[in-house]
């Protein structure tokens, strides 16, 4: 009798760009999968990392266009983020999943409102080794693994400024690691067998998947 695995997604944040392909290195090596939350700025210089990323079977959603704290805009500000990202995004793949992670993980209420008029719902995370502020692979490795829960979704980054190896190389232990006890699904997987709502936040694939929060 075959027993499934439970499932966890690896996503990461800030890209395209060269340490993504140091990253779908290590996804390729062992047919593992996961979701690139890229921003639209970037997008253009780096289409065929983007292109490489999703014909290998990875999922590419929207991280708004240039980082922006969104609760920080006004509504026509927050659409043009929003729009312009999946703009790119589709030009390049010719989808764009109506899922996308607000930077920094802020909303608000107004953004709530432009994410359901849009017809996005909001993807944060549940699992977060701080990867961007460490930047040592062993403690990316050890908060990864010592927090990994089923349904969980996984932050991290593929753009650390001044520090080109260090999620990549954490990677290279993670991957092979969570394939031990996870199936590593994309967040459109995660979430296939559940109804998400416009305008919405999820942290996690749960029971208790739907967390609708404002930012303090």
């Amino acid at each position: 009798m075959t027993t499934i695995k439970p499932m966890i997604a690896l996503t990461f944040d800030d890209g395209p760009s060269e340490q993504t392909l140091k990253i779908l290195d290590v996804l390729e090596k062992h047919n593992a999968h996961a979701t690139f939350f890229v921003m639209g700025q970037n997008a253009e210089a780096k289409r065929h990392i983007i292109k490489r990323a999703y014909k290998a079977g990875n999922e590419i959603l929207s991280h708004a266009w240039s980082h922006k704290d969104l609760a920080t805009l006004s509504a026509e500000e927050i659409k043009k983020e929003l729009q312009d990202t999946e703009d790119i995004i589709r030009s390049i793949i010719g989808e764009c999943p109506k899922l996308y992670r607000p930077p920094y993980g802020h909303v608000n209420e107004t953004v709530k409102s432009v994410s359901a008029e849009l017809g996005y719902s909001l993807i944060n995370w549940s699992i977060d080794p701080l990867d961007w502020e460490c930047k040592n692979p062993d403690i990316i490795y050890n908060e990864i693994m010592r927090f990994a829960h089923d349904d969980g979704i996984i932050l991290c980054h593929d753009l650390i400024k001044d520090s080109d190896d260090t999620t990549p190389k954490a990677m290279e232990r993670v991957v092979p690691a969570l394939l031990e006890k996870y199936r590593l699904v994309t967040i459109s997987e995660l979430f296939k067998d559940l109804p998400l709502i416009n305008g919405a936040v999820y942290d996690n694939g749960g029971e208790n998947y739907e967390d609708i929060w404002v930012k303090p």
